[in-house]
């Protein structure tokens, strides 16, 4: 096997709008720490995979569709073996369409210089390879994640982040996914030069702290794992199914918020990794393959009667949107109704990729789906260990299961990050499914 690794700093310009809530003023004012993107290429003689995880709240199928065409000219390798997905963090650019009018002239300039980052960066990663080793581990972390959606006594679904009394709470809604896994590439001399780590948990203990740039915890992640085994060692982030998982232990009420607690998760993930890193047994020769297809999702119409209820409350508060840290204000809502009600298209077209590095299957999912199908695409895999990597190629919005939406919540309320109808989940977990079949079959070109 042959690999190559490379990473670019994507920081944006200090000034540029910060995405992953909504307030009047999220205009950033420094760097905490710099954003990036990062490259791993693994070739087995016959085929290539390209990895590009990138410090983003997320990425649009039209841009990375433009990124891989150029990308597979300049360096010939399919688009469909492209694989790019964004980390989530809550305190980078705001490169997402909703819950505004048009994207700030700054986040223009830097999607623009972000292009011929991209293209430069895969060009220099695929242009410099070695020989090269990998495997992949696997270990458990259930001290970190929590599933955000909870039951109160009362009956009441409430989010983890709204103050909750614990001695109120009956049951969280759902599971969480403690799975870590990590695919180590190292070289001929035994010295890891790439990982790529997946665990399934929202980026978002920072959400703009300070109006700072940062990677969230995977900042601190990815220091304690270079200082262990070298500056140079590339580190990817790919989150799972994050949908309706943070950090936010509800039944802990001095849990803080902030550097520290980001640098506390991202130290006890690193260690772990650790571990899982001591026990491994490489392998140098290894077969890659890949498939992509295209999807149409049903999308959630406007009526007249929505948009006429939510001009009315977007008219008596002067269409002032208040500020908020954690969800979204009715307001804000009202807003995105008006701008899908222009949008009366009946489905979404979107992409769903699977990808086979040996044993081990990558799902690549495009949005923030619950961790619900994240598990049931583990469950029915034919491959053992199956990766699900979230934010993908895509972003799509939220994408809760049919019980969510008769529980309610924020995940389910109608913007252009839930935009989709009950049913597409489980429409990606079965055309997924059968993707993986498929892969497993030999079914890649």
């Amino acid at each position: 096997m042959r690999a190559g690794c490379y990473r670019v700093d994507i920081t944006p310009e200090i000034g540029t709008p910060l995405g992953g809530n909504v307030r009047d003023d999220n205009r950033s004012r420094g760097i905490h720490d710099p954003l990036y993107a990062n490259f791993l290429y693994l070739h087995d003689g016959k085929n290539g995979i390209l990895f590009i995880g990138l410090d983003l709240i997320g990425i649009y199928r039209s841009f990375t569709q433009e990124i891989k065409a150029d990308i597979s000219k300049a360096t010939g390798i399919s688009p469909r073996n492209i694989v790019m997905f964004a980390t989530h963090t809550h305190s980078g650019p705001d490169v997402m369409k909703a819950f505004k009018e048009e994207y700030d002239r700054l986040v223009e300039e830097f999607i623009d210089t972000l292009h011929e980052k991209l293209v430069n960066g895969a060009v220099k990663c695929i242009g410099n390879t070695w020989d090269a080793a990998f495997a992949v581990g696997k270990g458990t972390e259930d001290s970190l994640s929590f599933n955000r959606r909870i039951f109160m006594k009362d009956g009441q679904l409430r989010m983890n982040w709204e103050g909750l009394d614990p001695a109120e709470i009956d049951h969280t809604a759902g599971p969480i996914d403690p799975d870590l896994f990590v695919l180590s590439v190292r070289d001929q001399n035994q010295r890891i030069r790439a990982l790529l780590v997946n665990f399934t948990l929202h980026s978002a203990i920072l959400v703009g702290k300070d109006w700072l740039i940062s990677r969230d915890y995977i900042h601190s992640l990815t220091d304690n794992l270079r200082a262990q085994f070298g500056e140079d060692v590339i580190v990817l982030f790919a989150n799972g199914a994050e949908g309706n998982i943070n950090h936010i232990n509800s039944h802990d009420l001095n849990q803080i918020r902030g550097f520290e607690e980001a640098e506390r998760i991202g130290n006890k993930l690193s260690n772990k990794i650790t571990e899982i890193l001591s026990k491994l047994e490489y392998a140098s020769e290894v077969v890659l393959g890949a498939l992509s297809e295209t999807i149409e999702l049903p999308r959630r119409i406007i009526t007249i009667e929505q948009a006429q209820v939510a001009l009315k409350l977007l008219e008596e508060v002067n269409w002032r949107i208040p500020s908020l840290l954690d969800g979204v204000p009715e307001e804000a809502y009202a807003r995105e109704i008006l701008v899908m009600s222009k949008n009366q298209e009946e489905t979404l077209s979107t992409e769903l990729q699977v990808l086979e590095v040996g044993e081990t299957a990558l799902v690549s999912l495009p949005g923030e789906f619950f961790v619900e199908f994240g598990l049931d695409l583990k469950k029915q895999s034919p491959y053992s260990p199956t990766m699900i990597i979230g934010m993908a190629n895509d972003y799509i919005g939220y994408v809760p299961t049919e019980l969510a939406f008769e529980e309610g919540g924020y995940e389910i309320k109608i913007a252009r990050t839930s935009q989709l109808l009950p049913c597409a989940g489980e429409m990606v977990v079965k055309k997924a499914g059968e993707m993986l079949v498929k892969l497993k079959g030999g079914g890649c070109s």
